[in-house]
């Protein structure tokens, strides 16, 4: 499951940097990257929503350390409000965890068929 997720994670940062693609790449990352992640992941003995609730989970704690890292930085360097700060944190990685679940679902029940 570890693998698919750095794979995801790496295919959201790739649509990140990309400099036109980034446009649309940043808000459907985490949905393609999901989709194309937990092909990376054994079958395992889950049904296809667990396994995708668990991925979308794991995607969103490496995105929420990843972010919180960032952030505890810039509040200790820049004179940021830190309500907005933090809470832009709590809303990309539930955004991000949401949509890395909605990719993988989707991927999981059309290789169902």
């Amino acid at each position: 499951m570890i693998k698919g997720v750095l794979v995801a994670f790496g295919i959201m940062v790739v649509l990140a940097l990309i400099p036109v693609v980034h446009f649309a790449g940043i808000p459907f990352g985490p949905f393609i990257g999901g989709y194309f992640g937990i092909s990376s992941v054994d079958g395992g003995s889950l049904p296809y929503a667990p396994r995708a609730l668990v991925f979308g989970s794991l995607l969103g704690a490496l995105v929420f350390i990843l972010c919180a890292l960032i952030a505890g930085v810039l509040t200790a360097l820049v004179d940021l409000n830190p309500l907005l700060l933090w809470g832009g944190v709590a809303v990309f990685t539930f955004y991000a965890a949401s949509m890395a679940a909605l990719g993988a679902m989707y991927s999981l029940l059309k290789s169902s068929e």
